[in-house]
C-alpha cells in the first residue's frame, strides 16, 4: 500500500494527462483534468523552487498565450455577443495556468514517456474499437455506429473521432518509433490510418496526409538504418490500408468517390456537407470585411451570421431562424471573422515565436518536443476545416499539447 501511495505521489500528473486524452470522447469531462492542472499551479507556487520553475516555463508559455489571449479580449469590446465573448476571454486564463503547471509537473523525462506510452496504447485501442464498430455495427462497449459517420467512443460528438485521432497520431507514432521495432511502428501506422480513413471525415484524411509526409521526410534524413526500413513500408502500407478501407467501408468509398470527382472538375459531385460550407466561407469573409480590425467577437460567429448571411441561408433555415452556423469551418477564416486582423497577427506572431524558439533549443529538446509540436501544427494547419478553433474542445486540446511541449524543455 505504501508503495502504491508513493508511486501515486510521483506519477499522478502523468495519469492526469492520460485521463485528459481518455475523456476526450466526453468533452465536458475532459475539462476536469485540465482544470485540476490549473488549480495545481497555486500549490506549485508555494515553494521558491516551484516559483523558479514556473518563471522558467513562462518564457515559453506566456508569449504564446498573449498572442492568443489579447485578440480575444480586444474582440470582446464591441462583440455581437458580448457576454459570450467576455466569458470566453476570461475563462481562457485557465489554459495558461494548466499549461504552466504541466510544463513543471511533466518536466521529468520519465513523466512524459509515461504519458506517451499510455496515450499510444489508448489511441490504438480507439482504432481497434473503430474497426470492431465497422464490422459488427457496435463497438466493444456496445456503442452503435452513427448512420452518417464512424464514431467509435465519440457518441455525442461523432464527427470528432477521425480528426482527433489523426491530430493526436504523432503521439502514437513517435512512441512507437522510439520504443518499438519498425514492425511495431508499421502496425501502429496502419491501424491509425485505417481508422481515420473509415471514419469518413476529410479533415482527418488531410491531417493523416500531413503526418505521412512529415514522417517520410524526417525518417529519410535520419541515419538510423532501422528507421529507413520503416520508410520503405509507408507507401506499401498506405496503399494496402486505403484499398482495404475502400472495400470495407461504403462511407469511405462514397466520400472518396465524391472527392475524386470534384478534383477532376465535376462540380456536381459536391456533397451536402461541402455545399453547406460555401455560404459559411462567404459569410465569414463578409464579417471580416465589415470588421477588419478586431472581428465580430470571439464565439460570436453564430450571432453575427444572422446579420451577414444571404437571405434564405440554409443554416439559418435549419435552426428555424434562431441562429446561424456555429463557426467558420476553417482555422484562418475563423480567426479573421472572430478576432480580425489583430487575431491574424497574433496567430502569425505565435507561429514565428514557436519557430524561433524551436531553432534555439538543443537537439535533444527538439527531439523530445517533436510529437507535441507536430500535433499543434496539425490542429492549426490553415486548410483544416474541423472544429471551432476558439471552441472549448479545440482550445483545451491545443493548450494541453502546449503544456507537454513546454515540459520538453529544460527549466533553467
Amino acid at each position: 500500500m505504501k508503495l502504491f501511495v508513493r508511486r501515486l505521489q510521483n506519477e499522478w500528473a502523468s495519469w492526469l494527462a492520460v485521463a485528459f486524452i481518455a475523456l476526450l470522447p466526453t468533452p465536458r469531462l475532459s475539462e476536469i483534468p485540465l482544470s485540476l492542472f490549473a488549480i495545481s499551479l497555486a500549490f506549485i507556487a508555494r515553494s521558491p523552487e516551484g516559483r523558479a520553475k514556473i518563471r522558467a516555463a513562462a518564457r515559453f508559455a506566456v508569449p504564446l498565450f498573449l498572442c492568443y489571449w489579447i485578440p480575444l479580449l480586444l474582440s470582446s469590446i464591441d462583440s455581437f455577443y458580448p457576454s459570450k465573448s467576455w466569458a470566453s476571454s476570461l475563462a481562457a486564463l485557465r489554459y495558461l495556468a494548466a499549461a504552466l503547471a504541466m510544463a513543471v509537473l511533466l518536466n521529468p523525462a520519465s513523466a512524459r514517456e509515461r504519458v506517451l506510452r499510455w496515450t499510444a496504447w489508448l489511441l490504438l485501442f480507439w482504432a481497434v474499437d473503430a474497426f470492431v464498430q465497422l464490422f459488427l455495427g457496435r463497438d466493444l462497449f456496445g456503442v452503435a455506429m452513427h448512420p452518417d459517420r464512424l464514431n467509435a467512443l465519440f457518441t455525442k460528438n461523432y464527427q470528432f473521432f477521425g480528426p482527433t485521432l489523426a491530430m493526436l497520431s504523432p503521439l502514437v507514432l513517435e512512441h512507437a518509433r522510439r520504443q518499438w521495432r519498425p514492425l511495431g511502428w508499421a502496425v501502429s501506422f496502419a491501424l491509425i490510418l485505417g481508422a481515420v480513413m473509415i471514419a469518413g471525415m476529410r479533415a482527418g484524411w488531410l491531417t493523416m496526409a500531413l503526418v505521412l509526409a512529415t514522417y517520410m521526410l524526417l525518417m529519410l534524413k535520419r541515419e538510423n538504418r532501422e528507421l529507413r526500413k520503416s520508410v520503405l513500408t509507408i507507401p506499401v502500407l498506405a496503399v494496402l490500408v486505403l484499398s482495404f478501407s475502400y472495400f470495407a467501408s461504403p462511407l469511405f468509398q462514397e466520400r472518396l468517390d465524391i472527392t475524386r470527382a470534384f478534383a477532376s472538375g465535376h462540380n456536381t459531385a459536391l456533397d451536402a456537407s461541402t455545399m453547406e460550407r460555401i455560404p459559411i466561407f462567404s459569410t465569414a469573409l463578409k464579417m471580416y470585411s465589415e470588421h477588419p480590425v478586431n472581428g465580430v467577437g470571439v464565439r460570436a460567429f453564430p450571432k453575427a451570421y444572422m446579420v451577414y448571411a444571404e437571405p434564405g441561408d440554409i443554416h439559418i433555415e435549419k435552426s428555424g431562424g434562431v441562429s446561424g452556423a456555429l463557426h467558420a469551418h476553417n482555422v484562418v477564416l475563423e480567426v479573421m471573422a472572430d478576432t480580425g486582423t489583430i487575431g491574424l497577427a497574433g496567430l502569425v506572431l505565435a507561429l514565428l515565436f514557436l519557430w524561433r524558439h524551436h531553432t534555439r533549443v538543443t537537439p535533444a529538446e527538439r527531439h523530445d518536443a517533436f510529437p507535441f509540436a507536430l500535433a499543434v501544427f496539425l490542429i492549426l494547419f490553415p486548410l483544416n476545416s474541423h472544429f471551432a478553433i476558439y471552441g472549448t474542445y479545440t482550445s483545451s486540446l491545443i493548450w494541453f499539447l502546449v503544456g507537454l511541449w513546454g515540459a520538453s524543455y529544460r527549466l533553467k
